[in-house]
């Protein structure tokens, strides 16, 4: 009987120690939005036992899903205006993503696969007449913008291993970032690709204070939202009007 049992856990115990395992951990679970943010860090750790010296550690980071609308100017009826061509849906706000081996023969490939599963794959266009080199155009603008934000980093961050054993990452968040949760994954890779282990760790971000009041009130009370805004309008109009008269007596 204890031969079977050990057997058995054996059995468990073969595919992490054949193929190699990961485990990690955050040093914050929970970030704030106040109206002072100016962007953030945190720090990812963890432990890997890789099958060989080839296999590499990927590192991607998650933000929550938003949608991106692509609008082109179009003439209808002798007016220029901005219309909807296409729509990228439920696509990551922010992603990141690392790996410990920069020199990875299949680099580009594992960008290209990622970036296909979180970004390409969203796309729909409001047109049938919509060829490749549009669609392939749309993907390059978006990848553009959101380097320009700061929403999207591919193979810039370093990871640091510690021999072959321990390593720590750094995420950095700008300072405009969406309210939601942060999907952080580790990944374990052989030199094909080929997924051996993987770590997810989570990090809510939520807003607090006068931001989480406003947002709050403009989806659940957008009639109270509307008072309030025109009456912090004119609130403001006549203070500066008063500070104004009483600068220039």
């Amino acid at each position: 009987m204890r031969m079977i049992i050990t057997g058995i856990i054996f059995s468990f115990l073969m595919p992490s120690f054949c193929f190699g395992s990961v485990i990690s951990n955050i040093d914050k679970s929970k970030i704030e939005l106040s109206t002072r943010f100016d962007g953030t860090s945190l720090l990812v750790f963890g432990a890997i036992s890789p099958r060989d010296d080839r296999a590499s550690l990927l590192v991607e980071v998650v933000g929550p899903p938003t949608t991106v609308n692509i609008r082109k100017k179009v003439q209808i009826w002798g007016i220029w205006v901005n219309k909807k061509i296409a729509q990228f849906q439920g696509i990551p706000s922010f992603y990141q993503i690392s790996i410990s081996n920069p020199k990875n023969p299949i680099l580009e490939e594992i960008e290209y696969q990622r970036l296909k599963s979180v970004f390409y794959d969203f796309l729909e266009t409001t047109s049938i007449s919509e060829n490749y080199n549009a669609t392939e155009q749309y993907h390059n603008e978006l990848i553009r913008l959101k380097t320009e934000l700061g929403n999207l980093s591919s193979f810039k961050e370093k990871i640091n291993i510690i021999d072959n054993k321990l390593f720590s990452y750094k995420v950095n968040l700008p300072k405009k970032i969406y309210p939601g949760v942060y999907k952080i994954k580790m990944t374990l890779i052989d030199q094909e690709g080929l997924e051996l282990s993987k770590s997810e760790q989570n990090v809510n971000v939520s807003k607090v204070g006068l931001q989480e009041f406003l947002s709050s009130n403009s989806k659940n009370n957008p009639v109270f939202y509307g008072l309030f805004s025109v009456i912090i309008a004119l609130f403001l109009g006549f203070f500066a009007a008063q500070l104004f008269r009483w600068l220039y007596r």
